[in-house]
């Protein structure tokens, strides 16, 4: 044996083969001492020792068969309990089948009576209708075909009405449908116009602000313009005294030449310069501010342009819009306003070369001073 012996092992672990173990051990003890002392010393113990070791054969088995008896008693006893539960599910079972049973029966048996009860009332009827003898004419029988076939008629027209009428109202829910999807597209079209006509009428209102700064600019001008004429007539007039000062102040006859046609020059400049002062067309600006005038003008007719163009755009569409439908979406009524162009139109008409004209006066009258201061 390999490990532990059967005589060193616990009492409940021991096996049938830890039996035969024992008893071969004893065995071999027995013949050492028959070897010592013979077998007259153990001839009475042998039978007991064989007696005990049989009977540990049997309570080892016993022990080892016990587990297993006790796994089929609780099988046993499950089944048993299951077989119980089954016979009183089928108690059960076969109780409400009875019942079940009971009112078909009662059922059955009013379903019977009922039957007979109808074929005696079918009976009573059979036998009043022989006894009061009806008897239908040919015409009767023809009259009585006819109005069933007219009933009949009026059922097939009815009918076909009510089927007509039926696909009309699904063709009216077809395009109500319809109606609506447009209604819908139409809301969001009116959104989006409305949304246009205010930045249309945001512009216009920037447009007319331009305007009016522009309108305001121009009565500045027109007030400097003013000014300035003032100081070209009292330039006229100091220029008038100057030349008198100057024809009686001449000594010489070389000098006296020279002053009369430097003066002769100065009168014929100034009294063109005079006329152009009349002039209704006469130069108000110098050329950058005229330059710049003219390109602010034409800034603004570029942008006045492009908004009459979006706005005929989309008035176009509104017209469209209304001719198509009865209900349209709300008008543009806002207009471009038109710029008043007179002032600036009137400058536009100006050469550049009355700009030299103002140059050039202004360069006589500072030769005329030099020469009044030099004298």
């Amino acid at each position: 044996m390999e490990g532990i012996s059967a005589l060193e092992k616990n009492v409940a672990e021991l096996t049938v083969m830890d039996v035969y173990d024992i008893a071969s051990a004893v065995g071999q003890e027995f013949e050492r001492v028959i070897d010592q002392y013979g077998c007259e010393v153990i001839g009475r113990l042998m039978p007991k020792v064989v007696r005990v070791l049989e009977i540990l054969e049997v309570l080892v088995s016993r022990n080892h068969i016990n587990p297993e008896m006790e796994e089929l008693r609780l099988e046993l006893d499950r089944l048993r309990l299951e077989r119980m539960d089954r016979i009183e599910k089928e108690k059960k079972h076969q109780k409400e089948l009875e019942l079940v049973e009971d009112v078909w029966r009662g059922e059955a048996q009013d379903l019977l009576n009922q039957i007979a009860q109808l074929q005696e009332e079918n009976k009573q009827l059979v036998s009043n209708l022989s006894q009061k003898d009806i008897n239908l004419t040919e015409e009767e029988f023809q009259k009585h075909e006819g109005m069933s076939e007219r009933e009949r008629q009026v059922m097939k027209k009815l009918k076909e009405v009510v089927d007509k009428q039926r696909d009309e109202i699904r063709a009216k829910d077809r395009e109500l449908v319809l109606k609506n999807e447009d209604v819908e597209a139409l809301q969001q079209q009116q959104s989006r116009l409305m949304k246009i006509n205010h930045d249309l009428r945001h512009r216009v209102t920037v447009v007319e602000a331009q305007g009016k700064a522009l309108i305001e600019q121009k009565v500045e001008l027109e007030a400097y313009l003013q000014t300035k004429e003032q100081e070209a007539a009292s330039m006229r007039l100091e220029i008038g005294k100057l030349r008198d000062k100057l024809k009686g102040e001449q000594h010489t006859n070389g000098e006296e030449i020279k002053t009369e046609t430097l003066n002769e020059e100065s009168i014929l400049e100034t009294e063109k310069l005079s006329l152009d002062l009349k002039d209704s067309n006469r130069p108000r600006f110098t050329l950058q501010e005229l330059r710049d005038v003219l390109h602010e003008r034409n800034e603004l007719k570029a942008k006045v342009f492009m908004l009459q163009e979006e706005l005929a755009y989309y008035k176009s569409e509104e017209a469209d819009e209304e001719h198509k439908l009865p209900q349209s979406s709300p008008v543009i009524d806002s207009k471009a306003p038109i710029p008043q162009e007179s002032g600036i139109k009137r400058l536009v008409e100006y050469h550049p070369a009355y700009s030299y004209m103002l140059i050039f006066l202004s360069w006589l009258v500072c030769l005329l001073s030099m020469m009044v201061y030099s004298r």
